[in-house]
């Protein structure tokens, strides 16, 4: 699948990152959603599934060079992401949509149940502490370079499920 990106004015950007804030989502994640509400273009699960793999990549990518930098409120949140994407991705194979965050607690609920890996659950809860600390910036380096760890080591769990 070719990405295109596409280049914001500010207003428009900071607007979306906004919404997308209060509604729970990602700002690409919202951006793609309203793009294909306006132009009628339903993305078909295959598409979907590449888009939430892509994007989990890109905002990994992300968060290990905010890590690096000390920036960890953004590193926080793009792990979180790049986990919350990565779950999206293995649920749109399956033919689900997960749109609330209540959602993504079922699916890998359901996920550790179905295949005995309790390990799902319990770094799924970690993540949960960086989307806590994108929003409090209540932990310290290094909180957020140990549940990194186990981010990597959920994100690889998933990848393997699907």
């Amino acid at each position: 699948m070719e990405a295109i990106s596409v280049i914001l004015p500010q207003k428009l950007g900071l607007k979306l990152r906004e919404k997308a804030k209060k509604m729970g989502y990602l700002p690409e994640e919202l951006g793609v959603e309203l793009l294909s509400r306006s132009l009628n273009e339903e993305l078909d699960p295959e598409g979907l599934v590449e888009h939430y793999q892509s994007l989990s990549e890109k905002y990994l990518g992300e968060a290990r060079e905010l890590l690096k930098k000390g920036d960890l409120v953004q590193a926080s949140e793009k792990f979180w992401g790049a986990t919350a994407l990565t779950i999206k991705m293995l649920a749109a194979k399956r033919g689900l949509k997960l749109d609330e965050h209540g959602s993504l607690w079922a699916f890998v609920s359901t996920l550790s149940r179905t295949s005995g890996d309790e390990e799902l659950v319990r770094f799924f809860g970690e993540v949960n502490a960086l989307h806590r600390n994108f929003y409090e910036n209540e932990m310290d380096k290094d909180a957020v370079e140990i549940i990194a760890r186990d981010v990597e080591k959920l994100i690889e769990k998933m990848r393997r499920i699907s």
